[in-house]
């Protein structure tokens, strides 16, 4: 049987809902539940299905089914393209004092403990609007890509045809925080060459080595890093008890300082240069009214948190 479809033989676009289903959920019995149908409907939509692409698309594998090849490369395209069907009804006005909606971003954890407290004050007045915030940067490309996440706030440029990018806020300056184990007063770069570092890599493997260490050994220097960490709650007590140091960018640099009594010092390596952070989002959701109201709060949260360094 030939493959042509010709726009789908006239296919229903209900059926690719069923289809989108089926394919999460592996079962007609489950899928049924989850689009309120019966048993039989979905069986019968699914033998349809069968005969339109030519393909099982779902086959018996033990008490569950189990994807085809050809279901397998349907999956990505399908949940995008009904993805951004299921965003049609918030296309036009967006009132975010009236409307429910839930939005997923990624917002690395060096950066969460500032902004999020100030993105959730910003909210006060749109009491239906929810936040999922993760924290790993890892895999924020293919998370913005599959439609797994809405909106990214970091510094790495996710860089792709299908992506919308704009710089949030001002540059953030580089600073160093440190225990009563250093001396007072400013840090010169032999002293902080020579100290025992903490270095904060989220999303990162340590061994990897970070961007810092990769440029310092680019111009023949090294430092001693003896702890790397994962997480920004585990750096302050840290450096309370220890003489341990960590370089970080001076707005989380004072966030980690000031519940433990720790001393912020200007970065003595001016060539570590400033941080700029950036917005970044899937192109299907470039028009959507909440999203771009989302967009201008959280650009607007970044800048006031960075306007001293304008």
């Amino acid at each position: 049987m030939s493959r042509d479809l010709r726009p789908l033989h006239g296919l229903d676009l209900n059926l690719l809902v069923t289809l989108r289903a089926l394919l999460r959920e592996r079962s007609v019995t489950h899928a049924a539940e989850r689009l309120g149908q019966t048993q039989p409907t979905i069986s019968r939509a699914l033998a349809t299905l069968r005969s339109a692409f030519d393909d099982e698309l779902l086959v018996r594998s033990g008490r569950a089914m189990a994807p085809t090849p050809l279901a397998e490369t349907l999956k990505e395209p399908l949940e995008r393209a009904l993805a951004t069907l299921d965003r049609l009804p918030s296309l036009g006005a967006f009132e975010p004092a009236h409307d429910s909606r839930t939005f997923r971003l990624i917002v690395p954890d060096v950066l969460g403990q500032r902004v999020v407290p100030e993105l959730m004050e910003g909210l006060c007045d749109a009491p239906g609007i929810q936040l999922q915030v993760t924290s790993s940067e890892r895999d924020a490309l293919q998370a913005l890509l599959t439609d797994e996440v809405d909106l990214v706030l970091g510094a790495p440029l996710l860089d792709h045809a299908e992506l919308y990018t704009r710089r949030a806020g001002h540059p953030i300056p580089w600073s160093v925080v440190v225990g009563a184990r250093h001396a007072p007063g400013a840090l010169d770069t032999g002293s902080w060459l020579a100290a025992s570092h903490l270095q904060l890599v989220p999303g990162e493997r340590p061994e990897e080595g970070s961007a810092l260490d990769q440029r310092l050994a680019e111009e023949g220097h090294t430092r001693k890093v003896q702890l790397h960490v994962s997480t920004v709650s585990a750096v302050g007590e840290t450096l309370a008890r220890t003489g341990l140091l960590c370089s970080l960018p001076t707005l989380v640099a004072e966030a980690v300082a000031q519940p433990h009594g720790l001393r912020v010092v200007p970065h003595p390596y001016a060539e570590l240069g400033a941080l700029s952070l950036r917005l970044t989002w899937h192109q299907a959701r470039h028009g959507d009214a909440g999203h771009r109201w989302l967009r201008g709060l959280l650009a607007e949260t970044v800048r006031g948190l960075t306007e001293r360094w304008a």
